[in-house]
């Protein structure tokens, strides 16, 4: 955080990368926005990749006002996959709250607008808590030395499958910090389950542009 207040609506980011759907599957190239918003928890991910390199599709993960939201679109009409509810809700907050290196103000933010609760289970972690009486969950962060979050992750993050959700550790990892209108971001991650047999890495992706939004 640079001195003083940063005064805004939110934060937008610029993405590329590549994703998986299951072990074993072929990575896909995608390119993506973000949308950060600066008081509380909300975000829209909407990224388009390509199938077999031909059939588009376009991918939506959000949580916006108290619910998260996934959907798959073929061509960004035909839907592919539309899935909510409570599981949803709980993985959407989960990756809102490992992600509050992309939405700085979290960190300090005093908004009305439902914030975690801020406890240090280590040194080296900080442990930020959701709890708004219908769900409690947690993301613990690492962070380095120089006050860069370089991990987050969660013991219990809904993993879809099929037609049902299993609680799976998971975990995200940060790298390469760059400044951006005197914000300092990560501008490399990478994702993955922890399975029982090893971690499944889903997702790797790289930020070619970040900014606040007055």
């Amino acid at each position: 955080m640079p001195d003083g207040p940063v005064a805004c609506r939110g934060f937008q980011l610029r993405q590329s990368g590549e994703i998986r759907l299951a072990p074993g599957k072929p990575w896909l190239a995608f390119r993506a926005e973000q949308w950060f918003d600066a008081a509380g928890l909300d975000f829209r991910w909407t990224a388009h990749a390509r199938i077999a390199r031909i059939l588009p599709v376009t991918v939506v993960d959000a949580f916006e006002g108290g619910h998260g939201l996934l959907s798959v679109r073929i061509a960004g009409i035909v839907p592919m996959v539309r899935a909510q509810g409570p599981e949803v809700d709980r993985g959407e907050v989960l990756r809102a709250l490992a992600e509050m290196p992309w939405r700085p103000t979290g960190f300090s933010s005093s908004s009305n607008a439902p914030q975690p609760a801020w406890s240090a289970p280590s040194p080296e972690t900080l442990r930020a808590t959701f709890d708004d009486g219908a769900m409690r969950c947690y993301v613990d962060l690492e962070v380095d030395a120089e006050g860069r979050v370089i991990s987050a992750g969660a013991p219990d993050r809904p993993r879809g499958l099929g037609k049902t959700f299993v609680a799976t550790p998971w975990r995200g990892t940060f790298a390469e910090y760059k400044t951006y209108d005197g914000l300092r971001v990560p501008t490399r991650a990478e994702v993955a389950w922890l399975l029982p047999d090893g971690p499944f890495t889903y997702f790797r992706g790289i930020v070619s542009d970040f900014r606040a939004v007055r």
